[in-house]
């Protein structure tokens, strides 16, 4: 659907987008295949570096694209700083530092050439993933520590430390950014009451990323039987909001700063 709108639409969010939910259905076909057939460390580094890296960052990567204007920018930099914390607190320095860095040359391209800012943002992501792929691949991976039966809840705790380190960056970003665009949106619309439709849906997607984030959470202490569900509600959340963005005729004035939501 949303790779059908980026070919009718041409608008790139749409594209980003549909590479984000590429990757929640690769580790969710990830997680139904553990539990089925049981897990190896092949379909277990596919599960994280899709679900646990993935889908957050290109989703919010999407929604920069979507939001053009410079405030957004500055938020989007705001929250690679904040990613960058668990790194430099947990003595991951290198993933610390390079989430600095990011931030910084962020900034400058916002500063300097803030039309390019967006695609900045893509170029840093698809960078960062490469590097976290590598790793991942050449990580061992402990068998005696990968779910055992259907009901066990998978996590990153059959890496090493390092290897899960890279994590936090692309989750906290990424959901921070899917997050705060998706209620930005809600609010222009609700404030000029033009596409009422527009409130719901970005409301919907704001949740839709919200709740996989607590649910996950949730599992490092040992609440794990809510994580499947919040993964189904968050992606139909995501899904509906994506069409009822696109059931109405509305479409955004022309110009960056006019891009308020999914049309």
């Amino acid at each position: 659907m949303l790779l059908g709108r980026f070919v009718e639409r041409r608008r790139v969010y749409y594209l980003v987008w549909t590479l984000g939910l590429l990757w929640y259905a690769l580790a969710t076909a990830s997680e139904a295949a553990g539990g089925a057939l049981g897990w190896n460390p092949g379909l277990y580094r596919l599960w994280y570096l899709t679900g646990a890296i993935g889908v957050a960052a290109y989703l919010g990567a999407g929604t920069v694209y979507l939001h053009r204007d410079p405030s957004f920018g500055s938020l989007t930099v705001v929250c690679v700083l904040g990613a960058s914390v668990p790194g430099l607190v947990a003595n991951h320095l290198d993933v610390g530092f390079a989430g600095l860095a990011t931030a910084i040359v962020l900034t400058a391209v916002l500063s300097w050439r803030p039309r390019w800012f967006a695609h900045a943002v893509f170029v840093a992501l698809v960078a960062a993933s490469l590097v976290a792929t590598v790793r991942v691949l050449n990580a061992g991976v402990d068998p005696g520590l990968l779910p055992a039966s259907p009901d066990q809840v998978v996590s990153g705790q059959a890496l090493d430390a390092d290897t899960r380190a890279l994590t936090p960056p692309f989750n906290i970003s990424g959901a921070l950014v899917l997050i705060l665009g998706a209620v930005i949106s809600a609010l222009r619309f609700w404030r000029t009451g033009t596409l009422p439709s527009g409130v719901s849906s970005n409301v919907l997607i704001a949740v839709g990323a919200f709740v996989p984030s607590v649910a996950s959470g949730l599992t490092r202490f040992g609440i794990t039987s809510l994580f499947f569900l919040g993964e189904l509600l968050g992606l139909a959340s995501i899904i509906v909001g994506f069409l009822l963005s696109g059931s109405s005729t509305a479409r955004p004035n022309p110009g960056p700063s006019a891009s308020t939501g999914p049309s």
